[in-house]
């Protein structure tokens, strides 16, 4: 079992985990907690991309927008995470 500080918060992604305190993102699929690079976004050929962190699910890209992030919250109680 892996017991996290209590200001890590999971995402709707399994292995990813937003940290409340440093609001940085960390993913755990390596084995040991990893902070992602943050993409600041823009407009590109007209194309706006939000701010946030670029992620893989599966083989497929995604993005964890700032938005998002922000909303998460400390849970009332303990939960059990699957990192798989």
């Amino acid at each position: 079992m892996i017991v996290f500080p209590p200001n890590f918060v999971k995402t709707r992604y399994p292995g990813y985990f937003w940290n409340l305190t440093d609001k940085k993102l960390y993913s755990i699929k390596s084995g040991m907690l990893k902070p992602l690079a943050f993409n600041r976004g823009g407009v590109f050929f007209g194309k706006t991309i939000e701010p946030g962190y670029q992620i893989s699910v599966a083989g497929v890209k995604r993005k964890l927008t700032l938005p998002y992030l922000h909303t998460l919250s400390l849970p009332v109680q303990n939960e059990i995470v699957d990192v798989a």
